[in-house]
């Protein structure tokens, strides 16, 4: 018996904090994490406080995406 996929839907919100913009992912009212600019890396902050340091934007997604699939999802 296969399992069924489960669609979810990620939204993506940029927002100003202390003059630094910075990307909050959420799916429905939970937060996945924030992405922001640390010189030319990016630092992805899991909700929990860990960080890690990025080389792309899009790197830093992917890990606030497998952080919550592994632990919360």
């Amino acid at each position: 018996m296969s399992k069924r996929e489960k669609n979810i839907q990620i939204i993506e919100n940029e927002k100003m904090v202390n003059g630094q913009l910075v990307t909050e992912l959420t799916i429905k009212d939970e937060s996945l994490g924030t992405i922001s600019q640390d010189g030319k890396r990016f630092v992805a902050k899991l909700p929990s406080g860990e960080e890690f340091r990025v080389a792309t934007q899009n790197e830093g997604i992917d890990v606030l995406i497998r952080d919550y699939h592994l632990h919360r999802g």
